[in-house]
């Protein structure tokens, strides 16, 4: 049995604008407004570990006063399916992550998936949950998971 249910274009160009909003909050400077991208009910986890909102509002400040780790997400891949139960959509985003404290720093700090969920509310797409899978550059994640908590760690 295929788990293929595309979605119609609208919902796929919603659901695309909302993950590039989340990287271009995330790219510059604004990481203290991306839990505002959350169902009330939303989580991430990852590298960070798991964050309901009030943990994102809280790991976002942090990560918003660090004006001195410049990133930049690339994405590709976008494969988007209607949830088994109708109401949500399922997502696989591919990422590569660069981050000047990588080094060299043409080299990706991070390359994986975004494995995720998304529901809408109020006719607004949101992310229900957002599961962060590093494939490759794991340590490099987990070190930049750390700086960003206030544990200094090695950038490699």
């Amino acid at each position: 049995m295929s788990d293929y249910r595309p979605v119609d274009a609208a919902t796929r160009v919603e659901i695309e604008q909302l993950i590039a909003e989340m990287l271009y909050r995330l790219d510059h400077n604004r990481a203290d407004t991306t839990w505002e991208l959350y169902t009330e009910d939303g989580v991430s986890a990852g590298p960070m570990g798991d964050m309901d909102r009030e943990a994102m509002k809280a790991w976002g400040a942090r990560r918003a006063r660090q004006t001195d780790v410049v990133g930049r997400h690339h994405i590709g891949g976008i494969r988007l399916v209607r949830a088994a139960d109708g109401d949500e959509i399922e997502g696989t985003v591919q990422y590569l992550t660069f981050r000047d404290t990588n080094e060299p720093q043409t080299t990706p700090a991070s390359v994986g998936e975004f494995r995720e969920r998304y529901r809408k509310v109020d006719g607004r797409w949101l992310f229900a949950r957002r599961e962060i899978v590093p494939v490759f550059g794991g340590r490099a994640a987990a070190a930049h998971a750390a700086r960003v908590a206030g544990q200094e760690g090695p950038a490699r």
